[in-house]
C-alpha cells in the first residue's frame, strides 16, 4: 500500500505542476502585475516539476 500511494502521489505532483506551468505561461504573457508574478514564479515551478519527476522515477519499479 505504501509504494502504491507513493507512485500515485508522484504522478499527481508531475501532472499538477505541468498544468500549473501551462497556466502560468499563459498568464506571463499579460502586461500587468499578474503577468509579472507569473514570469517570476515560472523558474520555481519548473524546478518543482523536475523534483516531482525525480520522485516519480524513484517510485517506479524501474528505479528500484
Amino acid at each position: 500500500l505504501g509504494s502504491e500511494f507513493d507512485e500515485q502521489f508522484a504522478d499527481h505532483m508531475v501532472m499538477d505542476h505541468k498544468e500549473d506551468i501551462e497556466k502560468y505561461e499563459k498568464a506571463a504573457s499579460m502586461n500587468n502585475a499578474a503577468g509579472t508574478y507569473a514570469k517570476e514564479a515560472l523558474p520555481t515551478l519548473r524546478k518543482h516539476l523536475q523534483n516531482a519527476e525525480s520522485l516519480k522515477a524513484a517510485t517506479t519499479g524501474a528505479a528500484r
